[in-house]
């Protein structure tokens, strides 16, 4: 019979509805209680999933016949509930940001490093992109040769709604930053995931179109420098007028890999061919979202069942929160800074 599991969702908002959605579609997971501190919000996500409503996230965590709990609220809820739940032995799946500080982040770790400890996983669901995966297996092979250089672009809307309504947007204390750690993050992530380890980060942030409502940046350039000597630039904006497809181009000896968006394109002199052509996002994803939260989360629950440890783990969340992180402080001091070896915390 295969493994059932009960499951706890903290938050019911915009990426609640995508977890909440997921888990629906496993015959092996059952959704038992749900959180928030709006009430109405919590009731109307319970009634959806037939589970119980609570407006106190502890709460859920004495129930003991929950194995895990989603955790999709504001970032600097992310690390003090994800430690606190890890220590109350439930399996925890965060979305990104895995902190608002490094050392958050590495508490988090050093808290699912415990013998015995649950399971920590972090929600960078682009990794699982058909178009990634492609892009991972072509680089792996060797078929494009040696790798030269990256470029990230990130060119998005935000206006001043997007902030103010939230009550946690566009305040460093509550979101951690601004475009770097909420829309460009999973680019970074990617530029470490495809491209290899980043040694050290040059880059600078700033605040414009919006400095008379946030105090996060809305504007963003950095360069870094790969382990292996080869650069990488990136540029970040929530000024442009519309949500652009985001670009991500690798550079090989034999050519580039290019991601537009959920497509992949090779590219060899003038010539661009179309080798994978994404996917529609599910039920409840928003198209810039992606469309593998399901598989990420499916892949959880499998690694759970089979008693494995998750890849997508703490320390692989930790890279491209930390290039984040590098490039504030880069931003700040107006030096390279070496990024931490996730490895060694």
């Amino acid at each position: 019979m295969e493994k059932q599991f009960r499951v706890g969702v903290i938050g019911c908002g915009g990426i609640s509805r995508v977890h909440r959605k997921a888990l629906s579609h496993m015959p092996n997971v059952q959704i038992v209680a749900v959180a928030d501190i709006v009430p109405g919000r919590a009731r109307e996500a319970a009634e959806e999933c037939q589970a119980q409503a609570m407006t106190d996230w502890r709460e859920m965590l004495k129930m003991e016949e929950i194995d895990a709990v989603h955790i999709c609220t504001p970032h600097y809820l992310h690390a003090p509930m994800a430690v606190e739940a890890l220590r109350a032995g439930k399996h925890v799946l965060t979305e990104k940001p895995m902190a608002t500080s490094n050392e958050a982040a590495m508490e988090m770790i050093r808290a699912a490093d415990v013998p015995g400890a649950p399971m920590l996983g972090v929600v960078f669901q682009n990794r699982y992109n058909p178009s990634v995966q492609m892009a991972l297996q072509m680089i792996r092979s060797g078929e494009m040769g040696a790798f030269k250089g990256a470029r990230a672009s990130v060119c998005w809307h935000r206006e001043g709604a997007y902030y103010t309504e939230s009550g946690w947007r566009g305040r460093m204390a509550t979101e951690g930053g601004g475009v770097l750690i909420n829309q460009a993050i999973h680019t970074l992530d990617l530029m470490s995931y495809l491209a290899g380890p980043i040694d050290r980060v040059r880059g600078h942030v700033s605040t414009d179109l919006l400095d008379d409502i946030n105090d996060v940046e809305d504007n963003a350039h950095a360069v870094v420098v790969y382990k292996n000597g080869c650069h990488g630039v990136l540029y970040a904006t929530v000024n442009y007028v519309a949500d652009a497809p985001i670009e991500l181009e690798l550079a090989y000896e034999k050519g580039s890999l290019k991601l537009v968006g959920d497509k992949l394109y090779r590219i060899q002199g003038d010539e661009a061919a179309l080798l994978c052509d994404g996917q529609p996002p599910m039920e409840a994803e928003k198209a810039y979202w992606g469309a593998s939260h399901q598989t990420l989360i499916e892949d959880f629950y499998r690694a759970l069942a089979g008693h494995k440890h998750f890849w997508l783990d703490g320390r692989q969340g930790f890279a491209a929160f930390n290039l984040v992180m590098s490039i504030f402080e880069s931003s700040k001091s107006g030096q390279w800074v070496k990024l931490m070896d996730p490895s060694e915390i």
